[in-house]
């Protein structure tokens, strides 16, 4: 399988392929803390969530397609004059190499492009991989946030705007 995917911004019908990966990783998180599941948003919530952000001029959402199949996105909107990534989800059952990246640079990109600010990332507590990516790009932990206090997610931040760099 080839590595190469495409980067999309959706619509509404592009939804449930992106619910269907959201379903994907809250599997994943409930597993890892099981104790925790009741923090878990109910899926038609979420699916409310994301399309309140596809009308927010100040939000964003890019997705990756490979072989016309969905296989990750990336969410992202203003807060308190920082930019937020709030959640991003990646195809479980295959490894897509540089896909994480390429969903951050575009919505880095965007965010940049619409008004440089600072980046914080919303990353789930208990998912040492995501975490990780995050780390290798630069963001640190970050306890300076009153938004939300919720046991599945920690909050960390892009001190400055990580260089673009090759894939």
């Amino acid at each position: 399988m080839s590595d190469t995917f495409l980067i999309h911004t959706p619509h509404s019908q592009d939804l449930p392929a992106l619910i269907a990966l959201w379903r994907e990783r809250m599997v994943i998180i409930s597993q890892s803390v099981p104790h925790l599941r009741r923090h878990i948003p109910a899926e038609s919530a979420h699916v409310a969530q994301l399309e309140m952000w596809l009308t927010m001029p100040t939000a964003h959402i890019v997705y990756a397609t490979q072989n016309n199949t969905v296989i990750g996105y990336i969410v992202g909107d203003m807060r308190d004059d920082k930019w937020v990534i709030q959640e991003m989800a990646l195809d479980a059952h295959a490894y897509h190499r540089g896909l994480g990246k390429g969903l951050f640079v575009a919505l880095q990109t965007w965010f940049t492009n619409t008004e440089p600010k600072p980046i914080v990332i919303r990353a789930p507590r208990y998912y040492a991989v995501e975490q990780a990516f995050w780390r290798a790009l630069g963001a640190t932990d970050w306890t300076d946030t009153t938004w939300e206090k919720n046991p599945l997610y920690t909050w960390m931040i892009l001190l400055s705007v990580p260089p673009h760099l090759p894939m």
